[in-house]
């Protein structure tokens, strides 16, 4: 069953099994196996082990590349896919027209398939309301990347209420070109991380060759004593696994939906607004999950205010406010309900903005709800060019913050650096010492 899950996985990733690609793969590995084992003056049983064990490990590796570029590919997809998609519906405002005309940049492929399954939807369907949305989640089913769901949302609003949206339509273009950024700078730093873990393998293995050319000069044989050959099959095997999970570890979806964990953030909320009830009790509490949220509220913030900057269009500031609710970001509804309530209250008062999230710190925000409210009394300047300053603003801080998740992600490599240097310095011990016994043994 292991075996067919990995058979189907690969065939996901677009491996096509050929017999004689597999005869050659696995010819070359046990040619550079038996080099390898050569190098080491591995006895025959130790070197057909090590094959073995190498062989076992060859379809993971596969697995892995396989993955890599399947991954690679999504991203490409979706990063051509959003762009083009923008570009064409701020030129036509209409989905369906959109998608053909992105659907020309794709002449083959997974995006290919799912774009045309996409426009055969809204053609062939006439028995349901929101066509072009269970459209579109053909689309966002394939590819789930909470970016490109944003920005549909935000078509099929514009499709339904109108009003001028170019310019939130270009603040959304130019998130995608951050996202696409990061994004191969990723690839750029795990590429040469993947690198540095291969070169401290090979590395720290020609230290340990350096020794028996030594022993070597000196006439002196210590790689054929028993335990020498079991601590460099031991080595080398390990040496094998380390290299496999540093190509895991790098190899990631890059579509990674970064609101997976929204449903935990909700619970950390509600758990925070319990410890408020009794906070001398949870001091420490209330503070990590103040910052947990305060990091969770900076995401998701610039993505509500962008609903309420095309509400905007045609309606006033609390309407778009109440409005705005229904697809308001699921951390953030408790705290529009509770605004929402003080705005029906006092709907001239700028309590209710003040109000909005202040338990967190979050300087942006306090600066955003003091523009809507200087909307709502009509003192604001133009609606769309202040919403846009400050979502343009949240968006480079959500940029440097996505950097170190990122980054974050990556971490943990230096382990896997320096893993090959611990297990080839054990090997140069165990040889060291065999070396003296044998030595000394000349001696007497």
């Amino acid at each position: 069953m292991r075996d067919k899950k990995l058979s189907d996985e690969l065939v996901k990733y677009g491996y096509v099994f050929s017999v004689s690609k597999m005869v050659i793969t696995y010819s070359l590995m046990v040619v550079m196996t038996i080099v390898v084992g050569l190098f080491f003056h591995l006895s025959f049983g130790f070197i057909v082990a090590l094959i073995v064990a190498v062989a076992l490990m060859l379809p993971l590796y596969i697995k892995n590349y396989n993955y890599n570029r399947f991954q690679q590919q999504r991203f490409s997809d979706v990063n051509i896919y959003m762009e083009q998609f923008m570009y064409s519906f701020m030129k036509t405002g209409k989905i369906l027209s959109t998608l053909n005309d992105v659907s020309e940049l794709f002449s083959s492929g997974k995006m290919s398939d799912v774009i045309r399954k996409s426009i055969r939807y809204i053609k062939d369907t006439y028995d349901k309301v929101d066509v072009e949305a269970g459209a579109l989640k053909i689309i966002e089913n394939e590819y789930s990347y909470e970016g490109l769901k944003t920005m549909h949302g935000f078509a099929l609003s514009v499709e339904s209420n109108g009003g001028e949206y170019v310019s939130c339509m270009q603040l959304i273009l130019e998130s995608r070109r951050m996202w696409a950024d990061r994004v191969y700078e990723q690839m750029k730093i795990r590429r040469h991380q993947k690198v540095l873990v291969l070169m401290s393998i090979m590395t720290s293995l020609l230290l340990c060759l350096v020794l028996y050319f030594m022993t070597d000069k000196m006439d002196i044989d210590v790689s054929s004593n028993m335990m020498s050959q079991i601590i460099t099959f031991v080595v080398l095997f390990i040496d094998v696994w380390i290299y496999y999970f540093a190509s895991k570890k790098l190899t990631v979806d890059f579509l990674e939906d970064d609101r997976k964990d929204e449903s935990i953030m909700v619970a950390k909320y509600k758990r925070y607004k319990h410890y408020q009830k009794n906070p001398n009790r949870h001091i420490l509490a209330l503070r990590l999950t103040s910052r947990q949220l305060t990091r969770a509220f900076e995401k998701e913030f610039p993505r509500w205010l962008l609903q309420v900057s095309l509400l905007l269009q045609n309606d006033n500031v609390q309407v778009a406010i109440f409005k705005s609710l229904d697809d308001a970001p699921e951390l953030m509804k408790e705290e529009l309900k509770k605004m929402i309530l003080e705005l029906k209250k006092d709907p001239s008062g700028m309590k209710p903005y003040n109000n909005f999230l202040s338990d967190f710190n979050m300087p942006e925000v306090r600066s955003a709800m003091k523009m809507l409210f200087s909307l709502s009394e009509g003192t604001g300047a133009n609606a769309a060019d202040q919403i846009g300053d400050i979502i343009r603003r949240n968006q480079y801080m959500m940029d440097k913050a996505e950097k170190l998740r990122m980054e974050d992600t990556a971490s943990g490599m230096y382990a896997l650096f320096l893993a090959p240097q611990l297990t080839g310095g054990l090997k140069l011990l165990v040889d060291m010492i065999l070396l003296l016994v044998v030595y000394l043994g000349k001696m007497v």
